[in-house]
């Protein structure tokens, strides 16, 4: 029997309520939030996203960085090394000789092109994949056997695949006291072979590359272009 506040007349309980024991107590729920070797959901997307964000600031900054000292690592100073009397090097010919001992690269060969006035040092690297190229006299020009690039008498690109020049060496000469005999020439990397002797000393320095306007570029690795949308791709160019 219920009052009128709708009570249990006999133990005052609301009216309805169920107070009599239950077969399961319901069990409140830790919810993590104070451990920390909890992860959830959240806590693991959130966990790869700031990884993923940190490898994609890496793949920016480390081609940035790249650039930025590959000059410092890949340019050392000029180590000259002596490839004798001026003799060798005919006027109005190229010769062909091994160099060891440079700054860059332990062993090296190189086309002395001694023309017009002007000593140029061509490297033998095709400036495609590195394969050697072969100079030819009576064309007066280079192919390389691998890939059939051509390069003309100054180791212009004129055929195939390669991105850009022949790559050519630094040189000067000097008498014997070691004073510098005639001077730079037009091309950077030429010298002028205005008042050479035949007994003065050919020296040849660091390599560099160029582009078809034979302006001088740090030393690139072959497949690498000096200009041009492509050169941006590569960090250590």
């Amino acid at each position: 029997m219920a009052d009128s506040q709708g009570n249990d007349a006999q133990n005052g309980q609301p009216k309805g309520q169920y107070s009599g024991p239950r077969a399961i107590d319901p069990v409140e729920e830790h919810s993590h939030d104070d451990d920390p070797d909890f992860i959830t959901r959240t806590r693991f997307l959130s966990g790869v996203a700031v990884a993923g964000g940190a490898v994609l600031t890496a793949a920016i900054l480390v081609p940035i960085v790249g650039f930025a000292v590959s000059d410092s690592v890949k340019n050392p100073p000029d180590r000259w090394v002596d490839i004798g009397p001026m003799s060798n090097f005919p006027d109005g010919q190229t010769t062909s000789i091994a160099v060891s001992g440079l700054s860059q690269i332990s062993d090296a060969r190189a086309f002395v092109r001694n023309k017009g006035g002007q000593l140029i040092a061509i490297w033998n690297r095709c400036a495609h994949l590195g394969c050697p190229v072969e100079y030819f006299k009576g064309g007066d020009n280079y192919v390389c056997p691998c890939h059939g690039g051509a390069y003309d008498s100054l180791g212009l690109v004129v055929g195939g695949p390669p991105p850009r020049p022949l790559d050519r060496f630094n040189v000067k000469v000097v008498n014997t006291t070691g004073q510098a005999v005639g001077g730079v020439g037009s091309v950077h990397g030429s010298w002028s072979t205005a008042a050479v002797g035949p007994t003065d000393h050919l020296l040849i320095g660091s390599a560099f590359s160029i582009n078809q306007n034979q302006q001088a570029y740090g030393l690139h690795d072959p497949g690498e272009p000096v200009t041009g949308v492509l050169s941006h791709l590569y960090p250590f160019s």
